[in-house]
C-alpha cells in the first residue's frame, strides 16, 4: 500500500536551498565579471557561476541583466580580449630597435648594390675579351 500522505518537506526545502545557492552564484559572478570589466553573456556567465545556461535563460530577472549588460557593453573594448596598451619607454626601445634594424638592412643593400655593380663592370670586361677573341 502506498503512502498517502507522503513526507516531500525535507525535498522541497532542499530544492528551495539549492535554487538560493544557484543565485548566489550567478550574482556573485556578474559583480565579479562586471568589476573586471570581462564580456558579459550568457556563455560566460554560465562557465563563471558554473550553472546552465538554459537556467540563465529561463530566470527572467538574470536574463534580463545578462542583456542589459551586453547592450551596456556593445562598442566598449574589453581589456581582457586585447592587447594592453605598451608603456612609453617600451615604445620607445621598440622604435630605436627598429630603427637600428632598418640601418643594418640599409647597409647591407648599399653592400648588395656595389657588388652587382662589380659584377657587371666584371662582366663587360669578360665579354669585351671574348668578342676579341672571336
Amino acid at each position: 500500500m502506498a503512502n498517502v500522505n507522503p513526507n516531500t518537506k525535507g525535498l522541497k526545502t532542499y530544492a528551495l536551498q539549492k535554487k538560493i545557492n544557484t543565485k548566489e552564484r550567478v550574482d556573485e559572478a556578474l559583480k565579479k565579471m562586471y568589476k573586471e570589466n570581462m564580456r558579459i553573456n550568457f556563455n560566460s556567465v554560465s562557465k563563471v557561476a558554473k550553472v546552465s545556461k538554459a537556467f540563465l535563460y529561463k530566470e527572467l530577472e538574470y536574463r534580463n541583466k545578462i542583456e542589459s549588460f551586453r547592450k551596456e557593453q556593445e562598442g566598449i573594448k574589453s581589456l581582457n580580449h586585447y592587447k594592453k596598451s605598451v608603456s612609453e619607454t617600451s615604445k620607445d626601445v621598440i622604435i630605436e630597435a627598429l630603427k637600428n634594424k632598418i640601418g643594418e638592412l640599409n647597409q647591407k643593400i648599399r653592400e648588395l648594390e656595389l657588388e652587382n655593380k662589380q659584377l657587371k663592370e666584371t662582366r663587360k670586361i669578360e665579354l669585351g675579351n671574348i668578342y676579341d677573341k672571336i
